[in-house]
């Protein structure tokens, strides 16, 4: 932890020098054995770094170290949004796992901000469905405001999709007219083979993933939730 060029990394971050920052951590990363790596991943998870505390953990293959691979941050944050949604915490934190590995200051190449990856547009149209004021695209930032509309997002497209989580987070990621066509004439077809149907690699392995880590936040938030539910095992058009 008294890496002197991981310290250096931390200042330069500290300061808003993030680019820098990083090109700092992952050049000293590449040079220490696994178990110096892993105590890296703790080091950005102590300080609240949980995006670099679990790419970090990723490069030292830190499989078992599930605190930092799947980190519970803003925990009140994601619950108050399951109730509001209806929707559970952990599908919510997964979701958000996925889209911008827990850092709430992600900003994608296409405008997608914060921790669940919102375009601004859809943000607006979001608030506009449930009376939600918004006006301030920087507001995306802040991780109330993100997953609040966030997981009301997601709650109105699994509503669409008839409770079927696993075509709602294909939506999410790649648009509900895509998913239309994808989905067309196939009811009754298993889940599962849906899935591996999916044209987009992308979108395929995104779908994936989110039903992974939603097992695994579910077992780390203390709930019971199956890898899929009756609702979800076999396609059913809107």
């Amino acid at each position: 932890r008294s890496v002197p060029a991981l310290q250096r990394s931390l200042e330069l971050r500290a300061v808003g020098d993030n680019l820098n920052a990083r090109r700092e951590w992952f050049a000293e990363l590449a040079k220490l054995p696994a178990q110096q790596q892993i105590l890296a991943a703790e080091l950005a998870h102590e300080h609240g770094l949980l995006s670099l505390g679990i790419l970090t953990a990723n490069e030292a293959n830190a499989h078992d170290h599930l605190h930092l691979r799947f980190p519970m941050g803003f925990e009140s944050q994601f619950r108050q949004a399951a109730l509001t949604s209806g929707l559970p915490a952990a599908s919510l934190a997964a979701l958000a796992r996925q889209e911008s590995a827990m850092n709430h200051q992600a900003k994608s190449r296409a405008d997608a901000h914060g921790l669940m990856q919102l375009l601004p547009s859809t943000a607006k149209l979001v608030a506009r469905r449930h009376g939600r004021t918004f006006t301030n695209t920087r507001s995306l930032f802040d991780a109330g405001v993100n997953i609040d509309l966030g997981s009301l997002h997601l709650a109105w497209l699994v509503n669409r999709y008839n409770g079927q989580t696993p075509l709602a987070y294909a939506a999410y990621n790649a648009g509900e007219n895509r998913v239309d066509r994808w989905i067309k004439d196939l009811s009754g077809m298993p889940i599962d083979i849906w899935i591996e149907r999916i044209p987009f690699r992308e979108t395929r392995n995104y779908v994936k993933n989110v039903l992974a880590f939603r097992h695994v936040y579910a077992a780390r938030l203390g709930m019971a939730l199956p890898m899929l539910s009756k609702t979800e095992a076999h396609v059913r058009e809107p």
